[in-house]
């Protein structure tokens, strides 16, 4: 918690930062808060670097579109504070003027370690998801053909979290993924897998509909993916695993027999 005393302080020296320095490009923008006394773990509390980076912003007014060098320096240049004035920074200025942030939100998208992905995507993109699936969520499909298999994967990961929080999207996610089913997905198909998974836990209903459309198919594609998704044991679902399992198809069976041994060890969980 900060206290009052530092909030007036932080708040001075921000005003003076955005007044004396940041001006002359001078995007050392840690002076703000490098005197505040308290560490975790050795570092500045997120807290306070969050604390700074709204204010910034609020401070900013109209005048953000002139700072992108900044906005960029605080990415790629500044480690770990930076990034995480980044991200408290763009989730606020995006929104505003997504054609001129988005670019640089994908540039660092492009750049990020998978830790660094994880809050970018959620602090930044999962409110505009929220609040205008129509309109970001045609941006997010197409991260998943990315060539970094991270971006795809946290992109999942990312739409896995909106279908935790709104009902209504998990149709839309649903269908893009399974419309991909009948093409190779190669290593990208772990990802599918993951959905599939948390779509089980999330709503069974819109699982067993996948299952029902799809569990009588051959594609050793589509067969691998609804089999890696076995999480319990269900009468129908055994019914399509057995079909699979006397399959001529080496890919097919493989993956049939997996999910069998998976559905006999629930059934006699259920049944005991």
């Amino acid at each position: 918690m900060i206290t009052i005393d530092w909030k007036e302080r932080l708040d001075k020296d921000t005003l003076d930062y955005l007044e004396n320095k940041l001006p002359n490009k001078d995007y050392d923008f840690d002076i703000i808060f490098n005197a505040y006394p308290e560490r975790v773990n050795g570092k500045i509390p997120s807290e306070v670097i969050t604390y700074v980076s709204r204010t910034l912003v609020s401070k900013m007014g109209k005048t953000h579109v002139k700072y992108l060098p900044f906005y960029r320096h605080l990415w790629f240049k500044k480690g770990e504070v930076g990034r995480n004035g980044f991200i408290t920074m763009m989730s606020r200025l995006l929104p505003k003027k997504p054609e001129l942030y988005m670019p640089l939100f994908e540039e660092a998208m492009e750049s990020g370690t998978p830790s660094d992905l994880s809050p970018l995507l959620e602090r930044v993109f999962l409110p505009l998801l929220r609040k205008k699936p129509d309109e970001y969520l045609p941006i997010v499909f197409k991260w998943d053909a990315n060539p970094n298999p991270e971006i795809p994967k946290a992109t999942v990961n990312l739409l896995i979290k909106l279908m935790r929080r709104e009902a209504d999207s998990v149709d839309g996610i649903v269908a893009h993924y399974v419309n991909q089913w009948l093409k190779p997905l190669e290593e990208s198909q772990i990802n599918h897998i993951t959905l599939m998974k948390a779509l089980y836990k999330i709503d069974l209903d819109k699982y067993m509909q996948v299952w029902k459309e799809h569990g009588h198919l051959r594609d050793p594609e589509t067969v691998e993916i609804l089999c890696a998704s076995v999480i319990d044991w269900d009468a129908q679902i055994e019914e399509f695993v057995q079909t699979w399992t006397l399959s001529g198809n080496a890919r097919v069976k493989k993956a049939a027999m997996t999910a069998q041994r998976t559905l006999q060890k629930r059934k006699k969980k259920v049944k005991s």
